[in-house]
């Protein structure tokens, strides 16, 4: 009953556009892929999409007297499928500005009903300088992605959030090569880690979405850019103090710069923050240790994760991407059991190499994928760092064979 459902909700959506075009006349372009994918990982592993989105290797699992890991257990999925359907609207000027929407499903999974995917769904308004964007969409730090065989786009090292958000753009100059932006950002289905795992609550419980400021300059074949966001949540409430909230504040900042020309393509983005565990970034934040214990404080986890890749082609092409994340601890004395974040706080560092080759003919894309992911998993102390480390690593093989429209 439950997939019978989402074909009806998916139906429903389907038609709906057709229904305004006829009315409203308005425009609809369909887009979308169907792709078919094999992968080999030779250690368990932090993945989504039934395997699809890669994240990054476990720890080991041993028993007492026994140094054996138990997860190095090589696994793999033949020939799993996905598929990638949304449309854009486009419509008569409202208030001035060609009036757009687009909306976007993914569905993936080997079994019925599957994994079903709400990616974007926003309102755009587009005047000659500015353009004003109401709904879901990617998060400004997400401008910037690899060009991965993987969907994961270089997650954990990369930001990977979409959010609901209300986002103001304008461009400057000439040849409008300057783009300012201001966003105020929730949570949907990307959130904050906290101490009932990753939910949106303890934003809401805020009363205050995130707020981004950032600036790109476009010269000729090279761009560069770079943002700040503001975050503030309610990690907890204590309801027998007539419901008095305990809140924390975090910052976070990214630049990104890119080179194309020809058949060479260059990038590369670095973020530095704290709390970033609604972008994928393995920190959090934890509970100040307080000789008081009639005060709660809190205090953010720093971290930084930089990605780097190569590539060069034409219709065939080679790249090469490397990722690095380091932990830099709170620098305040938490209460470890209180740690929130990737792996309970364990991960110090992290690194990955991964090559891949992408052959494109027609409307299909082939691709082939290495990915060697190391974890350095360890002891965490009391200021938020790691210590006693010992790496982990997955090699992983993926084979890819995508038809997009």
């Amino acid at each position: 009953m439950k997939f019978k459902s989402l074909i009806l909700q998916a139906l429903v959506v389907s038609l709906l556009p057709l229904s305004v075009n006829a009315q409203k006349n308005v425009s609809i372009d369909w887009y979308g892929f169907v792709a078919a994918q094999s992968w080999i990982n030779t250690h368990e592993s932090v993945a989504g999409a039934e395997g699809f989105l890669y994240l990054y290797p476990t720890d080991k699992a041993t028993v007492p007297g026994d140094d054996h890991d138990r997860n190095a257990v090589p696994q793999g999925s033949w020939f799993g499928t996905m598929a990638r359907l949304g449309f854009v609207l486009k419509g008569p000027e409202v208030f001035g500005a060609a009036s757009r929407a687009k909306a976007e499903l993914e569905f993936s999974g080997h079994t019925a009903p599957g994994s079903v995917l709400y990616r974007h769904a926003f309102i755009a308004l587009d005047w000659e300088r500015s353009t004003l964007t109401l709904g879901q969409t990617w998060h400004p730090m997400n401008d910037l992605f690899p060009s991965t065989v993987g969907i994961a786009i270089g997650s954990p090292f990369n930001a990977l959030n979409r959010s609901p958000q209300l986002r103001f753009e304008y461009f400057m100059g000439q040849d409008k090569n300057i783009k300012l932006m201001g966003a105020a950002i929730f949570q949907a289905g990307n959130p904050s880690a906290g101490a009932l795992g990753k939910s949106y609550n303890y934003i809401r419980r805020s009363m205050m979405p995130m707020l981004y400021a950032g600036v790109d300059f476009t010269l000729g074949d090279f761009k560069v850019g770079g943002g700040l966001e503001f975050q503030r949540i309610t990690p907890s409430v204590d309801y027998t103090d007539d419901n008095k909230k305990y809140y924390m504040n975090s910052l976070c900042g990214m630049i990104q710069a890119q080179y194309n020309k020809d058949k060479l393509a260059v990038k590369a983005k670095t973020l530095i923050g704290q709390n970033m565990s609604h972008l994928g970034i393995c920190s959090g934040f934890g509970q100040v240790d307080h000789l008081d214990p009639g005060r709660i404080e809190y205090a953010p986890l720093a971290a930084s994760s930089s990605w780097v890749q190569v590539q060069y082609g034409g219709a065939l092409k080679a790249g090469l991407f490397g990722g690095y994340m380091s932990n830099w601890g709170a620098g305040k004395d938490l209460v470890v059991a209180t740690i929130c974040g990737a792996e309970n706080g364990t991960i110090d560092k992290m690194w990955r190499v991964a090559p891949n080759v992408q052959y494109n003919v027609g409307n299909m894309n082939l691709g082939i994928e290495y990915e060697l992911t190391t974890v350095a998993y360890g002891t965490p102390q009391a200021n938020g760092t790691v210590a006693d480390t010992h790496n982990v690593s997955n090699n992983r093989l993926l084979l890819s064979v995508m038809y997009a429209f």
